[in-house]
């Protein structure tokens, strides 16, 4: 599936509106150039899911959990500054993964062996001032439409 967005609401309401149909316990990888739109879509996903903003990226914190309203975890993850997957480690990734959490992994590519294997991945890619966001499904039954 293939969707042009042109503007950051845009983002913002596409992320809103796949919150309802998100599975819980999940991972989903986004990936795409800086300044492509990833925080913003997971941050339209959040508000979607009724998680109080605001909900910076955690570029410097690396992970940010939070609780849904059904009190299920959702973990945020923005591995761009890391350098290599074993820091995920001191931060305490394991604990985390077998906790049934839903995962929203920005640049997921820097945590290879570390992180969930996606079931969705979410690649979003500049087209002049929009975007294409195109997302896979890897396990049949999961999906964002």
């Amino acid at each position: 599936m293939e969707i042009k967005i042109n503007s950051a609401q845009e983002m913002k309401d596409l992320g809103r509106s796949w919150s309802s149909a998100m599975e819980h316990g999940c991972c989903y990888y986004f990936e795409g150039e800086l300044g492509a739109g990833k925080t913003t879509l997971i941050q339209g996903i959040l508000e979607g899911l009724e998680i109080p903003g605001p909900n910076p990226s955690p570029t410097f914190s690396i992970m940010e959990p939070y609780c849904t309203k059904d009190g299920q975890e959702l973990l945020h993850l923005d591995l761009y500054r890391i350098e290599s997957p074993e820091e995920l480690l001191y931060i305490g990734i394991d604990e985390f993964r077998d906790s049934g959490s839903t995962w929203l992994i920005e640049w997921p590519s820097r945590g290879k062996d570390i992180i969930p294997e996606a079931d969705i991945q979410v690649k979003i890619m500049h087209a002049g001032k929009a975007r294409i966001v195109s997302v896979y499904s890897i396990e049949q039954g999961v999906s964002l439409q």
